[in-house]
Parts: C-alpha cells; sequence; structure tokens
C-alpha cells in the first residue's frame, strides 16, 4: 500500500508503483479531499479506518508493505499500528519524508495559512498557472531549496487537473502533518519500520523524536535530493530500495 503525500493523490504513485506490479499487488488510494469526488479529508484515524477497512473487505490479510510519502507517512505510520492491533501481518512500514512533528497551535495555526493559500492554485482549469503557481510558491521554495527542477514531474502530475480542497481538509492537513502523536510499537515492530529522509530535508529534524521513540527502528538518509525527491527524479532505484526494504525483513 503507497499512500501518498499532502495536496498529491495516487498518481503520483505510479511512476516507483508500476516497478513493483510485478511481485506485489500494489494499493495506492488516493485521501479524501484529494480528488474530484467532493469529499474532505478525515482526521487521521478516520483515514486509517477507510484503508484498513479496504483491506479487510478485499479479503487482504497479509500486507508486504505500507509506504508513506510526507504527509502520507503519518498516515502509513497509523496504518501500520492499526494492523498490529488487528493482528494482520505486515513484513515493512517504509516511511519516506514524514514530519514527524507536535508543534504548539501558534505553529499550527501559521501553517494553516499557508497552505489554505497554497491550495487555491489547484483551484483552476488553466493547469499551465497551476504548474506555474505551485512551482513558484514560497512554501515549496522553503521545502525544495535549490533543488525545485526534482519535482517537474510531480508537479505537472498534482496540477494536470482542477482539485478544490475544503477548509475542512486544510484543518485536518494541518492536524495529520504538525499535531503528529506516535504510537506505541514493540521492539520486534520496530525492526520492521524503516524511517527514510534527505540529508537536508525540513522533516528531518522529527528525526530526535523518532529515534527516542522507536530506538529499533532502520533510519536511512539520502544525499543530494529534497523532501521526497529522489521517489520523484529516480523511480525505478526508489521501488528496488522499496523491494529490498521487503526482502530484508
Amino acid at each position: 500500500m503507497l499512500i501518498h503525500g499532502m495536496i498529491s493523490s495516487a498518481a503520483d504513485c505510479e511512476p516507483y508503483g508500476r516497478y513493483l506490479a510485478d511481485e506485489y499487488y500494489v494499493i495506492m488510494p488516493t485521501l479524501d479531499g484529494h480528488g474530484n469526488d467532493g469529499t474532505d479529508l478525515l482526521p487521521l484515524q478516520g483515514e486509517v479506518d477507510k484503508l484498513v477497512g479496504y483491506l479487510k473487505e478485499n479479503g487482504i490479510f497479509s500486507v508486504a508493505m505500507v509506504q508513506g510519502s510526507s504527509m502520507g507517512a503519518e498516515i502509513a505510520l497509523a496504518v501500520a499500528k492499526r494492523l498490529e492491533e488487528e493482528n494482520i501481518p505486515l513484513t515493512c512500514g517504509f516511511f519516506d519524508g514524514g514530519p514527524f512533528f507536535h508543534f504548539n497551535p501558534f505553529f499550527r495555526a501559521f501553517m494553516h495559512n499557508k497552505f489554505t493559500s497554497l491550495v487555491k492554485v489547484f483551484d483552476t482549469d488553466d493547469h499551465e498557472a497551476a504548474y506555474n503557481g505551485l512551482m513558484n510558491n514560497p512554501f515549496l521554495k522553503f521545502v525544495a531549496k535549490d533543488k525545485a527542477e526534482q519535482y517537474k514531474p510531480l508537479i505537472r502530475s498534482m496540477t494536470s487537473q482542477r482539485r478544490h480542497f475544503s477548509k475542512k481538509t486544510v484543518d485536518n492537513l494541518v492536524r495529520i502533518c504538525y499535531k503528529c502523536d506516535l504510537p506505541d510499537f514493540s521492539a520486534d515492530a520496530q525492526k520492521r519500520m524503516v524511517f527514510f529522509f534527505s540529508d537536508e530535508e525540513p522533516a528531518r529534524k522529527s528525526r530526535t523524536r523518532l529515534m527516542k521513540a522507536y530506538p529499533y527502528a532502520d533510519y536511512r538518509d539520502i544525499h543530494g535530493y529534497a523532501h521526497c525527491g529522489y521517489q520523484t527524479a529516480q523511480p525505478e532505484q526508489y521501488a528496488e530500495i522499496l523491494r529490498q526494504a521487503i526482502k530484508e525483513r
């Protein structure tokens, strides 16, 4: 199961997900509030209910990997916990660039304003204007630093259709991203977890918090890429990293 990041969609997992499809049944959901179906993003546990419910409804009671990118990594971590509670075996959890922070209300209010402005870029039928607006957005520039070129394929995909992000969706984006409670996992479960960051990205600062909570997990860095940039720039190689992470456990 590959879980996309904030303001993205299932289509943005396809470039690397397709390289896994020869060996695995690959599930790529689009989170509520991120498509054109009129839904709102649910609070964290509501999204987890739907994802795990899909597995159970379709008779899937063993999972090779739950992978998540950025905000999707936080959802993937919560899915991994639910699978443990439901006694559904999970071989590996792979969490790429997750901002596993628990910030104060003032910072969350600040980021709410940033995201409210950001998502307006998508509410147009002028896809070129949406693309340029997102490429030049100050928040993206902060995240990408000098590596915005790595995002071009992703941004093209994200802005290829008109999408509306509701206030409720933005509310829950901020809560999931910046009010992250880390669930307890046994030492054995931690050994099946991989936390993957670019060594230059802001989200990596949550690694200290993660290592304290999950001392037995596997922590990996990649150099020369922006936030979740490796999966975009090198999708085939990224898929091989995912494949090997499963086989190592």
